[in-house]
């Protein structure tokens, strides 16, 4: 594996100071005023995002807005005209471009364009407009639900990975059947090297769960497969399914991978093509987004990180993964592992007041020491969550089981089970999933700077949230259904407060809308039955004489 300088990559291993690296070329970030006169607009998403993420911003009302819209054409092909300007990387959300530029002349004629708000070095540019307010607040969830099942399966079949699915009881999840089918995990990360040949990835090829790479530094003649192994034995932990030899947190998710990192030097340039393939993950409709890597220092000290910058907002990678869970996605982040060393605080872009920083433990729940700690300082909870990342299964880039250390590792243990909770309750949003996980960690009443909020346990969070979705169902008053959550037969009844001539039809929803079945209700009780059904959250609409209805929410279990 090829080592990288120790502040800027979240690595497996607790990493020397590698070989010198070349420096990268002085880039500048231009500014644009406006999106005016776009030949985009937010009334044909379709030009700018795919079918499942328009699906999905429907899905949980998330409004497709000006920021969504890509930059100007026009604007960028007036600055990149001249011959000294190379386009480097671009944001819509935050308008600018990224240009590698030595012409001081161009770059003043730049600044002229009436359309040019400003044009600054990368490290020296002005964060706080590109920030916006995140004024969630999180959904209380009770912790003191009793278990509707009892798990006992053995854990042989995870192989290598037991443990760490064990402490999280992620094989709770998967034991009911939500092992990630129909979500879209993205990764974030420096390469997939050999992922096209390793033995071990062969259920993820032959299933065709891997839908697309993506190059966000757009570097001609790049090889993803025959480039950086992190990235691949970061996809490890979620993506392998090898029964009884090794089994992911997310073995049956479909996968997308984006090359964020530059190999040959460390320079904050790679937080921007960070939010390169932030943005990227939204326009295909990502559900989770893993990113097991971190930056704090770099080639150029001029470009370094320092305390006051941990604040969500002094960084357009931060500023980034904000603005991709306000958009509908669950992000996970590794914390870093800089804990034993003298800058021993999380890194960028993992402070991120709305991302889920991730930290570091082995599967005795014991804190590592490498595991990068928050601050009493720090205005939100960081880290928020810890999950196994010292002595973590992976699968190597020799096609073998390996152990590793690293906040890298914890973070995909994390990111694979909350997409495998999402897929059992696709009626909560992305917020609502990542508020349970947080609140069914074991500090969650008392976090401190070491595991934020605790260990998560996943089956609490799944409890809490089936809790949460029976409540819902409660909103009717006069109309019952029982039991809720259902098996295979479910009863309707209403009570002797409305009339039992009043009802003209009861049909079968499921949560999109899709019309399943039709009962005429002839007496003020009735059973349905629901065995055919797949586990999920579905609909009884009433329809009365005069057309009105009202809908009742059940789970098929």
């Amino acid at each position: 594996m090829k080592q990288h300088r120790r502040n800027c990559i979240v690595l497996f291993f607790i990493l020397i100071i590698g070989n010198a690296f070349s420096q990268a070329p002085d880039a500048y970030v231009v500014t644009f005023t406006d999106k005016l006169f776009s030949p985009y607009s937010t009334n044909a998403p379709q030009d700018f995002l795919s079918p499942k993420a328009i699906e999905k911003r429907q899905r949980y009302n998330i409004p497709v807005t000006e920021e969504d819209i890509p930059i100007n054409p026009l604007y960028i092909n007036t600055v990149t005209a001249f011959e000294s300007v190379k386009l480097l990387a671009q944001s819509k959300w935050m308008n600018y471009v990224v240009i590698q530029c030595d012409n001081e002349s161009v770059l003043d004629l730049i600044r002229y364009y009436p359309f040019v708000d400003q044009v600054e070095k990368l490290h020296l540019v002005d964060y706080s407009r590109f920030s916006t307010s995140d004024d969630y607040i999180a959904h209380n969830y009770h912790r003191s639900q009793a278990s509707f099942d009892t798990d006992t399966s053995s854990l042989s079949y995870y192989g290598s990975a037991a443990a760490q699915i064990a402490v999280h009881n992620g094989q709770f999840l998967h034991n009911h059947g939500y092992r990630g089918e129909g979500m879209l995990i993205v990764l974030l990360d420096n390469g997939y090297d050999r992922l096209d040949s390793l033995t071990l990835f062969n259920a993820l090829h032959q299933n065709r769960r891997l839908k697309g790479i993506y190059d966000a530094a757009h570097q001609p003649g790049y090889n993803p497969f025959r480039s950086g192994t992190h990235g691949t034995s970061v996809l490890s932990v979620m993506a392998v399914e090898e029964p009884y030899l090794f089994v992911g947190t997310a073995p049956r998710a479909d996968y997308v991978l984006i090359r964020t990192e530059m190999t040959d030097y460390e320079d904050i340039l790679e937080e921007y093509y960070w939010v390169v393939g932030a943005e990227y993950a939204d326009s295909i409709g990502a559900d989770v987004v893993n990113s097991s890597l971190g930056y704090a220092y770099f080639d150029k000290t001029e470009q370094n990180h320092i305390f006051s910058d941990l604040n969500g907002k002094r960084s357009v990678a931060s500023i980034a993964a904000t603005k991709l869970v306000q958009k509908g996605c669950i992000v996970s982040i590794a914390a870093g592992n800089e804990g034993d060393k003298s800058w021993h605080y999380i890194s960028i872009p993992s402070d991120a007041s709305a991302a889920l920083c991730v930290a570091a433990m082995n599967s005795d729940s014991v804190i590592a020491d490498f595991s990068s700690r928050g601050s009493s300082q720090f205005l939100r909870v960081k880290p928020d969550i810890t999950t196994v990342g010292w002595q973590t299964a992976f699968c190597s880039y020799k096609d073998s089981i390996s152990k590793g250390n690293g906040t890298s590792l914890a973070s995909p243990v994390n990111a694979g089970l909350c997409a495998c909770l999402w897929q059992a309750f696709p009626q909560k949003n992305n917020r609502e999933i990542m508020d349970a996980v947080r609140q069914s960690a074991h500090l969650s009443a008392n976090p401190d700077t070491l595991f934020g909020y605790g260990i998560p346990d996943f089956k609490l969070a799944y409890n809490m949230l089936l809790q949460s979705a029976i409540n819902e169902c409660e909103e009717n008053p006069g109309f019952y259904l029982f039991p809720n959550p259902a098996t295979d037969m479910i009863t309707l009844s209403f009570s002797s407060s409305v009339p039992d001539n009043l009802i003209k039809q009861i049909v079968l929803f499921d949560l999109y809308g899709k019309h399943l079945q039709t009962f005429s209700m002839k007496q003020s009780s009735m059973q349905i039955d629901v065995s055919f059904l797949s586990k999920g959250v579905y609909f009884l609409q009433i329809i009365d004489k005069q057309g009105n209805s009202r809908p009742l929410k059940f789970i098929k279990y």
